[in-house]
């Protein structure tokens, strides 16, 4: 992955504007509005927004979840990788949704214009599975999109360049082995992903494995070592020890608790740090200025859009 360090300066200074260490302090953190005085100035901002990578979350919002067409709308809008969650069907088939159950919270999905409350992937084949239509409760009928294949998503982005450079994946895994109703036996999940990312004949360099579930991406990790892990946090005053303990040089975490100093003690230990899931102004603006390495959003539209007028 690439290296998107800031130079030292850049962080002072954003330090010198922001609020005291949180290094000793428990609890939630104290946020102030954005405003350019309190936080530096726009060249600074522009310098880090200019380096950050975007994750297109699920793709991006006005599009059906997890589906092919959000994943190119990201793309498409400016995002250099695209996020998308995996589960398992009845016959083995890796697909791309959010949830075991796909339902209006997530993916929006539908079966002949039918809720899908009990409906389980795991339940059936994938070739009942691809006649849910995910949008169906949301958007008129060009809006829908069928459930992909995992295998899909890496042979129609193969090819595909965002500025001129590949198209990257974040691939979130699940995996909750009392819940056999909804996945197979680890050692079998883990195979069944491996093997369909080894026959994708991607680069390991354009995709790593993200999860809340770190002990499972610590069994990954001894199955294929080349697969970059990355875990998956809420707090980000947890990530360096997240982090350390799978010794991964990235983590993701929740924005709310990212700070300057978060930031700039985790790349201290040569660890990056990308943030999700900021999506209004407010948000992307506090996740800029904190010098993070990334941003995971369901608007990379309105990221690229508050970039170039940081910059202008």
């Amino acid at each position: 992955m690439k290296s998107i360090f800031l130079p030292g300066w850049a962080l002072l200074l954003i330090l010198a504007f922001s609020q005291p260490s949180l290094a000793q302090t428990p609890g939630p953190v104290q946020r102030r509005p954005f405003s350019g005085d309190t936080l530096g100035k726009n060249a600074v901002m522009c310098l880090i927004a200019r380096n950050m990578e975007v994750h297109g979350h699920r793709g991006i919002d006005g599009y059906p979840n997890n589906t092919i067409a959000s994943f190119k709308a990201a793309y498409d809008a400016g995002a250099d990788t695209a996020e998308l969650d995996l589960m398992i069907t009845g016959d083995d088939q890796i697909v791309t949704a959010h949830d075991p159950i796909p339902n209006i919270q997530t993916e929006r999905c539908a079966l002949h214009g039918k809720s899908l409350e009990k409906a389980a992937l795991r339940s059936m084949s994938y070739a009942e599975a691809a006649q849910i239509q995910c949008g169906e409760r949301l958007y008129s009928e060009p809006r829908t999109e069928p459930i992909p294949l995992f295998r899909d998503v890496f042979s129609v982005f193969k090819d595909y360049k965002v500025a001129g450079k590949p198209a990257r994946l974040n691939i979130e895994i699940k995996y909750f082995k009392d819940q056999v109703q909804y996945f197979p036996a680890e050692d079998q999940y883990l195979d069944l992903i491996i093997k369909e990312i080894r026959q994708s004949g991607w680069n390991p360099e354009r995709f790593f494995v993200q999860s809340f579930n770190h002990e499972t991406l610590k069994n990954l990790k001894a199955k294929a070592p080349d697969i970059d892990v990355v875990p998956l946090i809420w707090d980000a005053r947890g990530a360096l020890d997240a982090a350390t303990k799978l010794g991964s040089r990235l983590v993701t975490t929740g924005w709310p608790q990212l700070t300057p100093e978060v930031v700039f003690g985790l790349h201290q230990k040569d660890i990056r740090v990308v943030a999700w899931t900021p999506n209004s102004v407010e948000e992307l603006k506090w996740v800029i200025a904190s010098g993070a390495d990334g941003v995971i959003t369901d608007r990379a539209d309105l990221f690229m859009k508050i970039r170039d007028e940081l910059c202008e």
